[in-house]
């Protein structure tokens, strides 16, 4: 695929283009239909992806770091599916696959790959918290729209990318909300770019409906698993995880809280828990440099 900015900015030439991103690893999403079936055991999920050894590589790197919590250093694939666990093992599918997406730079958002891996995976790691206050049945819902959540951004700065300065000079000079500015000058914004690629991907709809909801107050308020994606990144942004320069320039709907049925005490201890979380998880983030 030519990674080139396209010097078609037209709105129709941006959705066409999506059609020809490189798709989410057809393995990945094989192997999660094997952990949602009972009659499968852990060994199938292994020897559906043990194959791929870019993705083991990175599923063991992620294995063997802090986020997921194991207690002893593991060498190969089926040990540390073993170790995981039916939830963990989905998590680290998802953000193994993640990986070469999230590791771009963004120059339109100004954000660099660090920005934007450290903004993807500590949302991620912030809604495991969220969904531990709140809703733990859906932790792993959550966690992959949390870590998928600003895919968007990627196709938008590819094919819009000098026309993202306009926007960022638009909603500075207005005192706009990005997403609405991202409307006013390119005629959509990266909340729908993100959730029309994952419907593309063949995510489930809770999870690419929550992408397509969590900057609009509005929409998000209606669906708890897209509400409790807003206060995940509102949080990494109140947190500086990777803020690009959209970071602080968008609407908050007062009734997020009560949305979830949090007070003011449980949302400070919410900041406390995904503090710590984001602390034990350091070699997760220092993963892109490597």
């Amino acid at each position: 695929m030519n990674l080139a900015i396209s010097t078609d900015f037209t709105l129709d030439a941006v959705f066409e283009s999506m059609a020809s991103l490189p798709v989410f690893p057809k393995i990945v999403h094989e192997a999660l239909k094997v952990l949602d079936d009972p009659k499968k055991k852990i060994s199938d999920v292994s020897e559906i992806i043990k194959y791929d050894q870019g993705l083991v590589g990175n599923i063991l790197k992620l294995t063997n770091s802090a986020l997921f919590g194991l207690t002893q250093q593991v060498s190969d694939l089926d040990t540390a599916l073993a170790l995981l666990g039916q939830r963990r093992i989905r998590e680290v599918l998802i953000t193994s696959a993640a990986l070469p997406y999230l590791s771009r730079t963004l120059s339109g958002y100004q954000m660099s790959p660090q920005d934007l891996w450290l903004h993807s995976v500590g949302c991620a790691i912030i809604s495991e918290a969220v969904s531990e206050k709140v809703a733990p049945n859906l932790s792993s819902e959550l966690y992959t729209a949390a870590i998928l959540h600003d895919i968007g951004k990627i196709v938008l700065d590819i094919y819009l990318g000098p026309r993202l300065i306009e926007v960022l000079e638009h909603a500075r000079i207005k005192e706009h909300d990005f997403s609405m500015a991202e409307w006013e000058i390119i005629g959509t914004d990266h909340a729908i770019a993100g959730s029309t690629i994952l419907k593309n991907w063949d995510f489930p709809p809770d999870i690419y409906r929550a992408v397509r909801n969590h900057h609009d107050p509005d929409l998000y308020i209606q669906e708890k698993l897209s509400t409790m994606l807003a206060l995940s990144n509102l949080i990494a942004v109140q947190l500086g995880l990777g803020v690009g320069a959209d970071g602080f320039r968008y609407r908050i709907n007062p009734e997020i809280l009560k949305k979830l049925e949090l007070s003011t005490e449980n949302y400070l201890e919410l900041i406390d828990e995904a503090v710590k979380k984001i602390d034990a998880a350091q070699d997760v983030f220092k993963l892109i440099l490597e």
